[in-house]
């Protein structure tokens, strides 16, 4: 039997779905990620935030094949004073039941530039959120209170963390596809090997759909395609119902003249071959692209077929198109189909003319986006809105404040009275706008708010691990980095490593592994299972170390 294969067919040059507008330095909505569901059309992307936080997540939809998209609504941000309060990145959408799924990316380590990435997932009844977080042992946070219970969004846990350099990129940028109660979880892994290389690949983790907890039981099947860093972007994967396979599009050589759209098959789902490369009809310097798919990410002939991505000749000024795809099958023993040759489309950068009007899009609490204040005493809360363009002002009208623990607060006229120390959330709501924000009720004086940041000069009261276990290779192709999770006495916190942080290690198993002095593990010579002792200032915790050949 001749061998089938996937041709993905670009028969126009598609049309903008959004530009930044005239006036603005610079904005961007990249990365989509396009469902179809009951003939609507729903697209998250990601757009900048309000500079505290990078990137926050707009919707929009579309009920005539993507043709037209309503106006667009922040529907997602970063929870305060969390894992993610750096940024939500590189949305991935997928439904299954009534929930919707959405995967991102984040960091702490805004000192770094946006480096060391971690994996994170949320999900919500409704396209538009709220999106209650992961949080390691199940979704959200709930309390009791003697007024009711308070459901929250929950400062969220890594679902995939990056236990390498957290100078290095790190992990994220998910696709999802279901197959057979199957979720299949893609997600890139972008860092540098032992000889300082740099490493580019899209990992692969499955887990049971059906368990509620999913998150919690993946595993994990390696690499499923190695990717030129820095010059092929991450996969958006779909299930192919026509022909029983896979279909990964990526960007490559991204950002550059020579830009193109490449197209990878699989028959498991677990290792790619690059089957297409589109080229024509598609705009020049493009990047962090996104395919759409059904509720589950599966496509078939026939249905709406949409694909999109980020380009433009301007650092963070970029314009994002939309295309109707189609695709043929080919039976002829034909496995590769390029375009790389052609010319893709130098386009003019043209913005948008600017609003006519102020519109607001978000409803958030200005930065840090959490309150801290004395028990016995009042607060202001200073909610402020964006437009499309973000442009901040002061939110004004009628705002309705509920879903917070009414034993450590009140909010009465727009004023928060303080009443016992603990903590709450609280969600905001004005007209079709809402948010969620974090209030620190004190018993002194609240301390100086600040960004999360390592304090040598602190002492650290609390260190606990991100992750347990780490696995090493003889080979040492990786670098694993031993890292923990401080806390100090006024509330700040950060994620440590290595002797410029005051960290130390101890190795149990030295026949087995040594750790250097920045957390890296170095195999001796030896596979097995040893453990380590990691300490900062007077506290500590233990970490198992497996040594494995190859």
């Amino acid at each position: 039997m001749k061998k089938q294969t996937f041709k993905l067919i670009l028969p126009d040059q598609g049309h903008d779905v959004y530009m930044p507008r005239e006036g603005q330095r610079w904005g961007y909505r990249y990365g989509p990620s396009i469902m179809v569901e009951d003939g609507v059309c729903h697209a998250w992307f990601a757009s900048p935030g309000d500079c505290y936080e990078a990137d926050w997540f707009t919707y929009r939809r579309s009920e005539d094949g993507g043709k037209t998209w309503t106006h667009e609504q922040v529907v997602m941000t970063p929870v305060p004073d969390s894992m993610d309060w750096f940024s939500v990145c590189d949305p991935a959408v997928i439904k299954y039941g009534e929930y919707y799924y959405m995967g991102y990316t984040s960091t702490v380590f805004a000192n770094g530039g946006g480096v060391g990435n971690n994996g994170f997932i949320a999900r919500s009844k409704s396209p538009k959120g709220p999106f209650e977080r992961w949080c390691g042992n199940g979704w959200g946070e709930t309390r009791q209170t003697s007024h009711g219970e308070c459901h929250w969004l929950g400062k969220p846990a890594p679902v995939i963390y990056f236990d390498e350099d957290w100078k290095h990129w790190g992990a994220g940028e998910f696709s999802f596809a279901i197959k057979d109660k199957t979720i299949y979880i893609y997600y890139t892994w972008t860092s540098k090997d032992a000889q300082g290389r740099p490493m580019g690949q899209t990992r692969v983790a499955t887990a049971d759909i059906t368990d509620e907890n999913w998150p919690a039981h993946l595993t994990h099947h390696g690499v499923a395609s190695v990717r030129a860093s820095g010059a092929h972007d991450s996969y958006d994967v779909v299930y192919c119902e026509d022909t029983d396979t896979f279909i990964a599009l990526s960007t490559d050589h991204r950002f550059s003249e020579e830009s193109l759209l490449a197209v990878y098959e699989s028959a498991d789902g677990l290792r790619f071959e690059r089957v297409n490369e589109i080229k024509v009809n598609t705009g020049w310097k493009l990047h962090n692209c996104g395919i759409s798919g059904d509720p589950q990410h599966h496509i078939r002939k026939g249905d709406t077929l949409l694909l999109a991505y980020a380009y433009g000749d301007m650092w963070g000024k970029w314009g994002t198109r939309m295309h109707a795809y189609d695709f043929t099958v080919t039976d002829d023993g034909e496995d590769f189909y390029s375009e790389a040759a052609q010319e893709n489309i130098h386009y003019a950068f043209e913005p948008w003319p600017a609003p006519e009007s102020y519109q607001p899009t978000a409803l958030f609490l200005y930065k840090p986006h959490f309150i801290r204040v004395k028990a016995g005493e009042c607060a202001e809360i200073p909610l402020m809105t964006a437009d499309v363009t973000y442009a901040l002002r002061p939110a004004e009208g009628d705002i309705v404040f509920s879903n917070y623990d009414k034993d450590i607060l009140n909010i009465v006229d727009g004023k928060i009275n303080a009443k016992n120390v603990g903590y709450t959330y609280v969600d905001a709501r004005m007209d079709e706008l809402s948010c969620q924000f974090l209030v620190y009720v004190t018993e002194g004086e609240p301390f100086p708010t600040c960004t999360m940041m390592p304090y040598p000069e602190k002492d650290v009261v609390s260190f606990a691990p991100l992750i347990s276990s780490y696995t090493v290779a003889l080979s040492l192709s990786e670098q694993k980095q031993i890292r923990g999770l401080a806390t100090y006495a006024d509330g700040a916190w950060f994620e440590l490593a290595g002797e410029v942080d005051k960290v130390t290690y101890e190795s149990h198993d030295l026949d087995l592994f040594t750790v250097r002095n920045d957390g890296y593990i170095i195999p001796t010579g030896k596979a097995g299972e040893g453990s380590a002792t990691v300490t900062c200032g007077d506290c500590s915790f233990d970490v198992t170390v497996r040594v494995i050949g190859g």
